[in-house]
């Protein structure tokens, strides 16, 4: 038992690691989107729409959407991957965190039922 929680320690410090070695992220999502511009004669008006590249996030729990400058693309992209990776070894970390709590949990409950037996004032 304690070399699992050993192990997933040894894990759990690999994911701090990665963790710590994001510097620079940035909230939301880049992605590409198709719109109208709206001009009579355009081509989006049959259908084949412009693609447009945006940010979006959530703040103060209002959603907020940008156009992106095409010179910012690569950049932008770099540092929502960097928050998405972020967000997953968080994720990870709460999973190795709470495998470790029900390992303990269950030796709490073996060792405390092993301590009781005998003692008929602790018995139920």
């Amino acid at each position: 038992m304690f070399k699992k929680i050993q192990s997933l320690e040894n894990k759990r410090q690999k994911v701090i690691s990665e963790l710590s070695k994001i510097k620079r992220m940035v909230w939301g999502s880049f992605c590409l989107i198709h719109v109208k511009c709206g001009r009579k004669e355009c081509k989006c008006n049959r259908g084949e729409l412009h693609p447009h590249q945006r940010m979006s996030w959530r703040e103060n729990g209002k959603g907020i959407s940008r156009a992106v400058p095409k010179e910012e693309y690569e950049w932008i992209d770099e540092m929502t991957g960097n928050y998405r990776k972020f967000r997953e070894l968080r994720r990870e970390l709460n999973q190795i965190d709470e495998e470790i709590k029900t390992i303990l949990d269950s030796y709490e409950e073996t060792v405390v039922k092993k301590t009781r037996k005998g003692k008929s004032y602790l018995e139920i």
